[in-house]
């Protein structure tokens, strides 16, 4: 099966293998700001490169994750889990998407998909993002041109999507070091709090003593921690998470601009600053 839609800025293909085993989108895909794409997360492997473009994925309750080419995400399901996406940056994203059936992956790569949901934690879900290297790059980009004619789509495509596949998951399961840089259950459960803390006091939060105090680490075990759980430091964390929640209330006209400001913590002029240098856009563009 080949659909190329006529009204996407550059052709995109959606191809499906092996008995439906393995599906793959590739091209360039229209996207609105604000849009937001609400739906079950399908059971399986979901490997995306995105080239460019910017947009969040958000798991069931849990915080968003900022997707900003170019990066690859990585997304593990083995339960019944909702996902959102939202559209951060009106215009288009440049991407390659390859989505394949769990018993397809541990046929097919050997890959043991239990590691990636021991990764995951509780709920047998899990999604990262990473930035992407010039390997998966090249691939997406073939990818998403596809330099050949058309009766040769499927093999080329086919080929490739197996290739980034592989290069994707050695990146995560394959990296020196990346089992040793998994928490222990209890600090994890300790930084879990402290993010949680965060969420639910975005207008006034705790300080970094305070958090210390809540979840029994010292400043330096937690921020130390914090980081290795979720990439960011403590406050850098809050901060990104301010800024999407702001983007989500004007975009989907629930506040406004000074509105939206006052409610994540912001004085409306310190945060019409942080919102430009974050999405590249004034808040009030979302209007």
């Amino acid at each position: 099966m080949v659909s190329t839609p006529p009204s996407q800025a550059a052709p995109a293909t959606a191809l499906q293998f092996f008995s439906d085993s393995l599906s793959l989108s590739a091209g360039a895909f229209p996207v609105a700001s604000g849009e937001r794409i609400v739906g079950p997360m399908r059971r399986g492997l979901k490997i995306a490169v995105l080239l460019d473009g910017l947009q969040s994925l958000a798991l069931d309750n849990r915080p968003a994750l900022t997707i900003e080419g170019p990066a690859v995400l990585i997304a593990a399901n083995e339960g019944e889990h909702v996902q959102q996406r939202t559209g951060i940056v009106g215009g288009s994203l440049r991407c390659a998407i390859m989505q394949l059936e769990l018993d397809f992956v541990e046929q097919e790569f050997a890959v043991p998909m239990r590691r990636l949901f021991a990764l995951a934690g509780p709920g047998g879900a899990g999604a990262w993002v990473r930035p992407a290297g010039a390997v998966l790059r090249g691939l997406a980009r073939q990818m998403a041109e596809c330099p050949v004619a058309e009766s040769l789509r499927p093999i080329y495509l086919g080929g490739k999507a197996l290739e980034l596949t592989a290069h994707a998951l050695d990146e995560l399961l394959g990296a020196p070091g990346q089992r040793a840089r998994r928490l222990p259950e209890r600090t994890r459960e300790q930084v879990h709090l402290v993010r949680d803390m965060l969420l639910a006091s975005m207008h006034a939060p705790p300080s970094l003593a305070e958090l210390a105090r809540a979840s029994g680490l010292n400043p330096t075990k937690l921020t130390s921690a914090f980081r290795s759980e979720f990439g960011s430091s403590v406050f850098g964390y809050l901060q990104e998470q301010r800024l999407q929640h702001a983007h989500a209330l004007i975009a989907g006209g629930e506040a406004s601009v000074a509105e939206a400001a006052f409610r994540v913590g912001y004085t409306p002029a310190h945060f019409s600053g942080l919102f430009r240098r974050r999405f590249g856009l004034p808040p009030s563009a979302l209007r």
